[in-house]
């Protein structure tokens, strides 16, 4: 799999060529399971750089949380993605409705896994023995290559590169366009960091290298996840596909089993917010509270002194939620039982 090509010296010369290319290019990833390890890592990869990008994503633990939990819900607002996920249900019959609709045991099951993977790549050593950040990169490989089986299976394409590649913004787009909406405004140091950081993942995640949104500069960057989010995400949120909203409320209610706080109306506020829209339904006095009490832990986030007691605090919880989600999630056992509830972060592939 290794690459000797440069990354810069595959990807289109102007961002307005790369966003064409995320509109119009058919490629499809390869649907054939091959697994990754550090011997595969590009030959551009830096070190530094790279553990660059994972401290500031562990220094901000929960803003990182917010802002992917955000971005995730963003993406499903295209259709084309929207379809691709919703057709995977299919294949876990026991987690989906009469109407082969997303259930809220599937949606836990789905975006605990997700989370928990990310974390995995955030605080572990990617070259330590039997590294646990490429059991993790593997475990996401191998359910990406099953649901472009499935498809092909089925008749349809493959999951496509640019779908792969603008699902990438979930995880990156927010941080790098609103970090004062999620109390990361002084982490411009950190940026060119985090910017390899997630070139080297969607390297190994099967992203060529010319789809690969995180470009040369951090400036070529930003223009073209605006471009994505202005012209690709804010378009369908604000014009929604007739499935968003009832597959994002079973979503906000499987992540309820992981964080009691989550409230539908308040994640979709934010979400529309970091998105630059404007949320139209109504907030009841609860979304409200809720969401004026999410809006003052960013805002303490990045006070002098406070700030840095406030992320530790408020990290730590966060770690501790994963871990009950691993080892005690006692709400989704009491409401679907252990067997629907059980997680297989990483399988023996």
């Amino acid at each position: 799999m290794t690459d000797k090509e440069h990354i810069y010296d595959v990807q289109p010369a102007t961002v307005d060529e790369h966003f064409q290319l995320l509109l119009n290019c058919k490629e499809e990833i390869d649907s054939n399971f091959v697994k990754v390890k550090a011997d595969n890592l590009p030959e551009w990869y830096d070190e530094k750089l790279f553990k660059k990008g994972q401290q500031l994503c562990m220094d901000y633990l929960l803003a990182m949380v917010n802002a992917n939990l955000s971005g995730l819900i963003a993406v499903l607002a295209i259709p084309d993605i929207l379809e691709v996920i919703n057709l995977t249900n299919l294949t876990e019959k026991v987690l989906v409705d009469s109407k082969n609709n997303i259930t809220v045991p599937l949606s836990l099951k789905r975006y605990a896994q997700t989370i928990l993977h990310i974390y995995a790549l955030h605080k572990t050593e990617l070259l330590s023995p039997d590294s646990l950040w490429f059991k993790a990169i593997n475990a996401i490989r191998w359910r990406h290559s099953n649901a472009s089986k499935k498809r092909i299976q089925k008749g349809l394409n493959g999951i496509y590169q640019k779908d792969m590649a603008i699902t990438q913004f979930g995880f990156i787009g927010y941080v790098f366009l609103v970090p004062e909406k999620l109390g990361m405004t002084n982490t411009e140091k950190y940026m060119l960091g985090f910017n390899h950081y997630w070139q080297v993942i969607g390297y190994l995640l099967g992203i060529s290298n010319r789809m690969n949104i995180c470009r040369k500069t951090i400036a070529e960057t930003r223009e073209l996840c605006k471009r994505i989010q202005n012209e690709i995400i804010a378009k369908h949120l604000y014009d929604q596909h007739p499935k968003f909203m009832e597959y994002v409320t079973n979503v906000t209610k499987g992540i309820w089993y992981m964080d009691v706080s989550i409230n539908h109306d308040t994640f979709l506020y934010l979400t529309y917010d970091l998105t630059g829209l404007k949320y139209k339904k109504p907030l009841s006095w609860y979304s409200y509270l809720n969401l004026k009490y999410r809006q003052f832990i960013i805002y303490m986030y990045d006070k002098p002194y406070i700030g840095f007691i406030m992320r530790k605090i408020y990290n730590k919880i966060v770690v501790i939620t994963f871990w009950m989600i691993v080892n005690f999630p006692i709400l989704a056992w009491i409401s679907f039982g252990k067997e629907k509830k059980s997680l297989t972060l990483y399988p023996n592939l």
